[in-house]
């Protein structure tokens, strides 16, 4: 199967690619998997099920800033007073 915009592409580009693509995939399921288990984390902690989805919501959103979190300035143009 050829894909038009992978032509001309080295075999490593190719591959970095699809490895990418993969990764995310397995990433996105994980993530989907825990709907279906999350009536059973509720009741493993004696909690409501919004509780738990509260506490999924947080989780994902703190992992969306951890490159901020080893307390290095984040880069770029910033201009605040000096």
């Amino acid at each position: 199967m050829k894909i038009a915009a992978l032509t001309g592409w080295t075999r490593e580009q190719r591959s970095v690619v699809i490895a990418s693509f993969l990764g995310w995939t397995l990433d996105a399921f994980d993530f989907f998997l825990l709907v279906f288990v999350l009536k059973d984390i509720a009741q493993e902690f004696n909690t409501a099920i919004s509780k738990v989805t509260f506490a999924i919501l947080l989780t994902s959103r703190c992992d969306r800033s951890e490159p901020f979190s080893s307390g290095a300035p984040p880069t770029g143009g910033g201009g605040g007073p000096r």
